[in-house]
Parts: C-alpha cells; sequence; structure tokens
C-alpha cells in the first residue's frame, strides 16, 4: 500500500496551478528554514545541515523558474531576493543564528502571501478589461512589512 501522505502530496502537486506550485515551494522553505531554526536552538547541527540544505535546494528551484523575458522587473527583484536568502541562510548557518533565520521566514511569508492572493484572485469577466498596472516587489532590504510583490 502506498504512504496516504506521499500519495496526497503527489496529488496536490499534480492538480495545482502554476502559481499554486510556487506558494508550495514558499511554503516547503518557510518550513526549512522554521526547522533549522528549532534545530539551532536544540544544537542539532545534522538536522540543522538537512534544512538549510532543504531550504537551499527549494530557493534554487524557485530561482530556476523566474522567466526574465515575462517577468521583468518582478522577476529581476525576485532574483534579488533568492540571492540575498541564499547569503543570509549561509551566514545563519556559520553563525548558529536563529534571528537570521527568522527574520528570512518573516520575509519569504510575506511574498508567499501574495504569490497566494494571485493564485486565488478571481479570473477577470470577459467583458471586463484587465488592469494594466505593472507588478511591483521590495528590494531585499526593505523591512519585511513591506514585502509585497502584486502580479
Amino acid at each position: 500500500m502506498r504512504n496516504p501522505a506521499s500519495a496526497y502530496r503527489q496529488f496536490s502537486v499534480q492538480s495545482s496551478t502554476p502559481l499554486g506550485l510556487v506558494v508550495m515551494l514558499y511554503d516547503g522553505a518557510i518550513a526549512a528554514m522554521q526547522r533549522a531554526i528549532t534545530a539551532i536552538e536544540a544544537h542539532d547541527i545534522s538536522k540543522k545541515c538537512t534544512q538549510v540544505n532543504r531550504a537551499l535546494a527549494i530557493i534554487a528551484q524557485l530561482e530556476g523558474t523566474l522567466n526574465f523575458e515575462r517577468g521583468g522587473e518582478v522577476a529581476q527583484t525576485l532574483k534579488s531576493l533568492y540571492v540575498y536568502a541564499r547569503a543570509q541562510i549561509l551566514k545563519a548557518n556559520i553563525e548558529n543564528s536563529p534571528d537570521i533565520l527568522l527574520s528570512l521566514v518573516e520575509r519569504f511569508s510575506s511574498v508567499r502571501e501574495a504569490w497566494y492572493e494571485a493564485d486565488h484572485r478571481p479570473s477577470p469577466s470577459p467583458e471586463a478589461p484587465a488592469a494594466k498596472e505593472p507588478a511591483r516587489a521590495p528590494s531585499p532590504d526593505a523591512e519585511p512589512s513591506s514585502w509585497r510583490v502584486s502580479a
């Protein structure tokens, strides 16, 4: 018999929208960073390294999906976020700093929420033209409370 949790995850991935998959990746990165925080606090080096590597792999996947032709400035800003996040995760790993990871969790949570909202936004009706406002994303150095991406 198959593992029910694995089957559920597989079904969730297969039935998700492209934006939903991005949300899932953010959820995975956030969860890995939170588990790394717990491992640092418990002085569990092995678990910390496993979770840091998992977060780095997910961020690499997010970065690999960026489309600079279609995404323009938003894609560039997200790339900056991912480069910044990788550097901060490595710094947190070296310094055993849960605070650095917590700051990243807050930033990623804010950006994740914007992706979630974009995925759950109602589709525009055929007779109503879509708004032409450009998508915006904050710089990685902005305060976490200002991290919003509108797509």
